[in-house]
């Protein structure tokens, strides 16, 4: 596509040193791009369950706000008294067999290690909404069906699970860093070409704001994906989780006090910026890799410096938090802060419009 431009900010030194990952990314996208072609001239099987399907997910690695989006929408339809479910494939999960329910709505049955962080925190998050894990998402969605009587499953990171044919495809783009460098894995950030952005049914910019050139980015967007209608949404917090109680506060609260911050998450970046939103007073912020699994030497550590330091608490994001080892309640408390998106001006009553139009339910506009 020749509607996008990236900045010429690598060096001849460092475009050299890539070569290698750049050739490997080459392989990458026939890879890709051929995998792609046999789903669309059905020599691989496009399975369909007998209930709608509503995909989340995106073309870079990390960083969008799945999470929280899946959450969004969840919570739109169950307010509209529909029986939603949530397939997930349990990233890092330990569980075992070909899928396991790990809320069944009302209790959540299993623990971060096994069912994932992402799946686990959901299930803390959404009651009343079953959540599946399981990498067959077609079994996993039938024994949803069976077991729970669902009528529309959100398929979790599910862009690139093209083995399940699903009714809204939607695609959520980080308008802050959309596409990265333009390279795909592993030079790049990319998991599939730019031409993929056709598949989707409509598309999200989170971090809406955050864009120097948003209006640039939307003209560019209409252009390589015509007729797909762009939403804008922005992170906002939510309540703060003080770890090992059932004691929740709101954000506001967070300004001005001194925090040791941590995160292990795909843009550690955007969690400083929310601290810096709430106006925390962040002593020092340490970064772990995306998904990090805290060992408790690492927790003692951080505590440790927290009280070096003098600062009232450790604060980590919510999703962090379902990762984090016990914590002696008595070295310094712990809490997470919780992300939610916001969509921007009307998009949220038109997002719901559009959403519920692509179900065939309209007429539960105003339920």
């Amino acid at each position: 596509m020749n509607h996008w431009k990236y900045p010429s900010e690598e060096s001849r030194l460092r475009k050299i040193l890539l070569a290698p990952l750049g050739l490997l990314s080459f392989f990458y996208e026939w890879a890709v791009s051929l995998r792609i072609y046999l789903y669309r001239q059905n020599f691989f099987a496009i399975r369909s369950l007998a209930c709608q399907v509503v995909s989340v997910g995106n073309i870079t690695l990390g960083g969008t706000g799945k999470t929280p989006f899946v959450i969004l929408i969840a919570e739109m339809l169950q307010g509209k008294e529909l029986r939603v479910g949530i397939l997930s494939r349990g990233y890092k999960g330990n569980f075992r067999g070909p899928f396991q329910a790990v809320s069944d709505g009302q209790e959540t049955l299993l623990g971060a290690s096994q069912a994932g962080d992402e799946p686990y925190l959901l299930s803390k998050k959404l009651k009343g909404i079953p959540i599946i894990v399981g990498k067959n998402r077609w079994r996993s969605g039938q024994y949803a069906i069976d077991r729970f009587q669902t009528k529309i499953l959100i398929l979790d990171d599910g862009f690139q699970y093209l083995a399940l044919k699903r009714d809204v495809n939607l695609l959520l783009i980080d308008a802050a860093c959309p596409f990265g460098n333009g390279y795909l894995f592993p030079r790049g950030v990319l998991r599939e070409p730019l031409s993929a952005l056709s598949r989707a049914d409509a598309i999200i910019l989170t971090k809406a704001p955050r864009c120097d050139n948003l209006q640039i980015l939307k003209n560019n967007l209409s252009k390589a994906a015509k007729g797909i209608p762009v939403f804008q949404a922005e992170y906002a917090p939510g309540e703060i989780h003080v770890a090992g109680k059932e004691i929740f506060f709101p954000p506001e609260d967070l300004g001005g006090k001194a925090v040791l911050a941590f995160s292990g998450i795909a843009q550690p970046g955007s969690f400083q910026q929310t601290l810096q939103q709430l106006r925390a007073r962040v002593v020092e912020f340490a970064v772990f890799p995306d998904h990090h699994r805290y060992r408790p030497q690492e927790m003692e550590g951080l505590a440790n410096k927290a009280r070096e330091l003098g600062v009232e608490a450790l604060v980590t994001t919510e999703k962090d938090l379902a990762r984090c080892q016990a914590l002696d309640p008595r070295a310094i408390p712990l809490w997470g802060v919780s992300i939610r998106h916001v969509f921007l001006g009307d998009d949220r009553l038109l997002f719901e419009d559009f959403l519920l139009s692509k179900l065939n339910l309209a007429g539960r506009r105003d339920s």
